[in-house]
């Protein structure tokens, strides 16, 4: 676990909340290190392919909804405009943001971890992205880009939870994974509209879709797949695909308005 060593000052009213952060600190385990790289199994790039998902959203989307910071002026003062929370983002049919991966058809098979990071940075008094995957063993960055002190509260199932202060401006620290596990809710305790999700994935074929709806993973084994989906409020859909070697599959999921996990 990489840190950065932090003191803070924090406004009176807030020390309450504080105090009660500690108890939950100590208490709380943190994903360790990065896990032991298995050794990895090539993929034979002159048989592999691609599969190309499109997720698309019938109905009409829930509209945004104001989030209220007043309570915390810091945080305020940092947005002159109403900031809005709008978790369905549809256009055109096609809906963004969802976390898309190949579910099972890999068996044995091992990757290399990534060694780049995937950052989530608190800026704003938000989580910026607020939709995050990353890989097993792959690092996860928090940073904390506000003048604000905030905590970062993991709160999984399957993988070690986790719960540590961050006050200090550009302070970051990092976290590994040893397990799968989809849509791990974060908050900060501090100011508990701040909320972001993290999928952890055991291979490298996963990806969040774009304003088109569409995420492309490529360099895949020929094989028969389950592919999944993910959406923080939509839930989850399947679908099965039979992948040739050097072809190029099209997937299609719908979510239809009103869906929920």
């Amino acid at each position: 676990m990489n840190e950065n060593s932090e003191r803070f000052l924090l406004p009176v009213d807030r020390l309450l909340v504080l105090g009660a952060l500690t108890f939950l600190l100590a208490a709380c385990s943190e994903p360790s290190g990065p896990p032991e790289q298995k050794p990895v199994t090539p993929v034979d790039t002159a048989t592999a392919a691609e599969i190309q998902v499109r997720v698309r959203f019938n109905g009409t989307a829930p509209p945004p909804k104001e989030i209220n910071m007043r309570s915390t002026p810091v945080c305020a003062n940092m947005h002159p405009d109403p900031v809005f929370e709008q978790p369905v983002q549809v256009k055109d049919g096609l809906l963004a943001n969802v976390v898309v991966y190949i579910q099972s058809g890999l068996g044995n098979r091992a990757f290399a971890f990534p060694t780049e990071p995937v950052t989530i940075d608190q800026r704003g008094c938000l989580y910026k992205p607020r939709i995050a995957a990353v890989m097993v063993g792959q690092p996860l960055e928090f940073r904390n880009s506000d003048p604000e002190a905030h905590n970062v509260h993991g709160r999984p199932e399957v993988v070690d939870a986790w719960n540590f202060l961050m006050s200090r401006p550009n302070s970051t620290r990092t976290i590994y994974f040893d397990k799968p596990e989809i849509g791990i809710r974060v908050g900060c305790d501090v100011h508990p509209w701040m909320h972001a999700y993290v999928s952890v994935i055991d291979n490298p074929y996963f990806g969040l879709t774009d304003a088109k709806g569409t995420v492309t993973l490529k360099n895949v084994p020929p094989g028969e797949y389950v592919i999944a989906t993910w959406h923080e409020t939509l839930g989850a859909r399947t679908q099965q695909v039979s992948l040739p070697a050097q072809g190029s599959e099209t997937v299609e999921l719908t979510y239809d308005a009103g869906a929920g996990s």
